[in-house]
């Protein structure tokens, strides 16, 4: 039976693997000259932004260094009130879990200060969460299980009462190697790609979640 839900960022909480993706083309092509375009990062989503942004640069032949990472960032906090949205209805799903009595909590590759941006963005502060483990908080990014593994400790749960929220293929395999069930959004990836990956189930969003969940625990509940 679920208790504990251990949330992706990107891509769940916020639709913004697509402004995410313009930004740093947009930042590769015209300061460091590399050619890259919006969908050369989809097969890197999910894997922090020294995987998301270092693929990509390697894929066109570029030697990738940190201040790519840090221009892009600072584009992005610019921007992202205007390019990155939450889901229709996020707040109020996570909120309705909570009172509930579900553990929540934000496992993200990504750095805390692109965490904390999008969180914003969605309405919600870190503090909303039981526990908030970022890509600064682990030595191995997605797919290794590790960041599941420290977001499932630090909500005092065990492997089997986690619920893994993902949008991203690296994200559903880290999941699964922690030993944890995967529902995942279709806001990335076909339905198809996502189960195929090992998830249990693929959802439009959190409406679709809710129910997906509460479904799960009424089956076990019942034996």
């Amino acid at each position: 039976m679920f208790d504990t839900i251990l949330f992706d960022c990107d891509g769940v909480i916020v639709d913004s693997e697509k402004g995410l993706s313009m930004i740093a083309a947009d930042v590769l092509r015209s300061t460091f000259g590399i050619p890259a375009i919006a969908s050369d990062f989809q097969e890197f989503i999910g894997m922090g932004e020294d995987g998301y942004i270092g693929g990509v640069v390697r894929k066109h032949g570029g030697v990738y260094t940190i201040d790519m990472k840090e221009e892009i960032y600072r584009q992005y906090i610019e921007r992202a009130p205007s390019t990155v949205e939450s889901f229709p209805g996020t707040k109020d799903i996570l909120s309705r879990f909570k009172s509930e009595g579900f553990r929540i909590a934000v496992a993200s590759s990504s750095d805390f200060v692109k965490v904390s941006i999008n969180l914003k963005v969605a309405g919600l502060e870190p503090e909303f969460f039981d526990a908030v483990i970022t890509g600064s908080d682990v030595e191995k990014k997605k797919p290794d299980p590790e960041i599941y593994i420290k977001a499932m400790n630090a909500c005092r749960s065990s492997a089997e009462r986690c619920v893994v929220v993902e949008d991203a293929i690296s994200g559903i395999t880290a999941g699964v190697r922690a030993g944890m069930k995967v529902v995942a959004y279709t806001s990335s990836l076909s339905e198809t790609d996502l189960l195929n990956a090992g998830a249990f189930a693929a959802v439009a969003g959190p409406v679709g979640l809710y129910e997906v969940i509460h479904e799960y625990n009424e089956n076990i509940f019942a034996g």
